[in-house]
């Protein structure tokens, strides 16, 4: 392999191909190992609180997004109408979110976070953190002094980015 970012495989990277030095596969390949090894304590939280990962996608959508309707909520989990309703449904009967008609087409339902959606995500927010962090105390302190000088500017940078990233645009050839 050739030097780190010059398309070589950087040395304890698990055989990740590190390609223009763009840092998208070993960052990639760090988030995968410190979210398996933190991923128990978020999954013993769901399912003490009774929810899926993508019910709790949905309340993610909802606290940032707003007041959705159910196919928007859809789309963003890329989920079908039908399972989108039903895994509305299930957050409505635990009184993590609202529903109402909407008032300009009664065939559509709003959806909203509520309280205890709120308070439920608060949650999930400090514990994921606190659970990866452990993981990363776990490390030696040769491997972990670098990380914070390092890591501060790409994380306030991270936080300045847009919510979603653009969506390309899919424009079909044109066919004779």
């Amino acid at each position: 392999g050739g030097p780190p970012g010059r398309g070589g495989k950087r040395p304890g990277s698990g055989g990740v191909q590190v390609v223009g030095g763009q840092g998208g596969a070993w960052s990639g390949e760090m988030v995968r190992h410190v979210s398996r090894r933190s991923a128990g304590e978020t999954l013993a939280m769901l399912n003490g609180a009774g929810l899926t990962m993508a019910e709790l996608v949905a309340l993610h959508v909802l606290e940032h997004g707003g007041t959705r309707t159910v196919s928007s909520i859809a789309a963003c989990l890329r989920l079908s109408a039908a399972a989108t309703s039903h895994l509305v449904d299930r957050l409505v009967g635990q009184e993590l979110v609202g529903r109402v008609e909407d008032p300009s087409d009664r065939r559509q339902k709003r959806v909203t976070i509520a309280a205890a959606g709120r308070r439920l995500l608060d949650k999930v927010q400090r514990e994921r953190p606190r659970a990866m962090s452990e993981v990363v105390a776990r490390l030696s302190p040769a491997c972990r002094g670098p990380l914070r000088p390092v890591l501060g500017p790409v994380i306030g940078e991270l936080s300045s980015l847009p919510q979603e990233k653009p969506r390309k645009s899919r424009s079909r050839p044109n066919r004779p």
